[in-house]
């Protein structure tokens, strides 16, 4: 018998009551893990997305190095004379966004060299630089935040977009419209001005490098992801828009505008609050406001190159001073 038993067992086998038990027991363990393999993963994507702001940043030195000032941001229309406007992006390479002009600064040279001024088209003419498709066709998954999306062409062209947007400084308008037309809201403020307004070096912040943002993460809806007016546009060209600069600052409600959640920003709504306790305040879909799909905050990197987290719940203040270049007050971020 003890034989029979050492080689075959007792014969025993697990309840219905044990296995439900034991089945129980997993279930709490994974749902325990669940949010710790969660929160893994969302810290690995936030290190990658700022890890792409560290090397647009690096790519703001480098540029400046070279050509003596910050890139621009981009600018409408056509920049020669006798050229016709237009409202919604830039006739002439000249006028492309920032995210252009720094390519060679991130090895990608070869998406640079696609076009030239010589693809532009004659003075009158109101068609877009003949390699204005080709070039945003093309994904620089550098400018994407992986917490958020990935590249993908969007709409019947296929273009790309981007998640970042350089810091215009004061936002001028009241909700209604962000104010691109008026004087400030050109980036005077900012580390990023519309191109052939002005240029700005890192030397001339008034309130050190260390103090003064220069890229941030732009909020976007999610379920507006190709439509929002920060990302209706294509990489390369959207013009001067809030695809490519946003405003920490607003002159009109002399208070800082802090980031927002994406799930926080403007959708397909129009209008606006005049009550600086209504959050958000600008309900437009071409709204200012700087953000990210990260929970608790969004990604910045500061004027000397430093990637910093800054919360959803900063002092509007406190954001609003970082987003000057000329505030001449005390910042102290947390």
């Amino acid at each position: 018998m003890r034989r029979g038993n050492f080689l075959y067992g007792s014969g025993r086998g697990f309840t219905l009551v044990e296995l439900l038990v034991v089945i129980a027991i997993i279930g709490v363990l994974v749902a325990l893990l669940l949010p710790a393999v969660q929160a893994a993963r969302e810290a690995a994507r936030r290190s990658q997305c700022a890890n792409n702001m560290k090397q647009i940043g690096l790519a703001f030195h480098n540029f400046q190095d070279t050509f003596g000032h910050l890139p621009a941001g981009g600018r409408d229309g056509d920049h020669r004379p006798g050229g016709v406007g237009s409202g919604s992006y830039a006739i002439t390479r000249h006028g492309w966004c920032w995210t252009y002009w720094i390519l060679p600064f991130l090895e990608q040279s070869p998406v640079f060299d696609m076009a030239s001024d010589a693809d532009d088209p004659p003075v009158g003419e109101s068609e877009r630089n003949a390699a204005d498709d080709l070039v945003g066709q093309q994904a620089i998954p550098t400018y994407y935040c992986p917490t958020r999306r990935r590249p993908r062409g969007m709409g019947s062209a296929g273009m790309y977009r981007f998640d970042y947007a350089g810091n215009a400084g004061e936002c001028t308008g009241d909700g209604s419209s962000v104010g691109y037309d008026s004087g400030v809201s050109r980036g005077d403020r900012g580390t990023m001005m519309r191109t052939d307004h002005g240029k700005t070096m890192i030397e001339w912040i008034r309130d050190g490098s260390s103090n003064t943002i220069m890229i941030g993460e732009k909020a976007i809806h999610p379920d507006e992801h190709g439509e929002d007016g920060g990302d209706n546009e294509r990489w390369n060209n959207p013009g001067w828009d809030t695809d490519m600069a946003r405003w920490g600052a607003s002159r009109h409600f002399e208070t800082g505008i802090p980031p927002i959640p994406d799930v926080m920003a403007p959708a397909s709504t129009r209008g606006w609050s005049p009550d600086p306790s209504v959050t958000p305040q600008f309900t437009n879909r071409w709204h200012p406001y700087f953000g990210s799909s990260h929970p608790g905050g969004a990604n910045f990197t500061m004027a000397d190159g430093a990637v910093r987290l800054i919360a959803y719940n900063v002092d509007a203040e406190v954001f609003r001073r970082v987003s000057l270049t000329d505030s001449n007050l005390p910042v102290t971020l947390p």
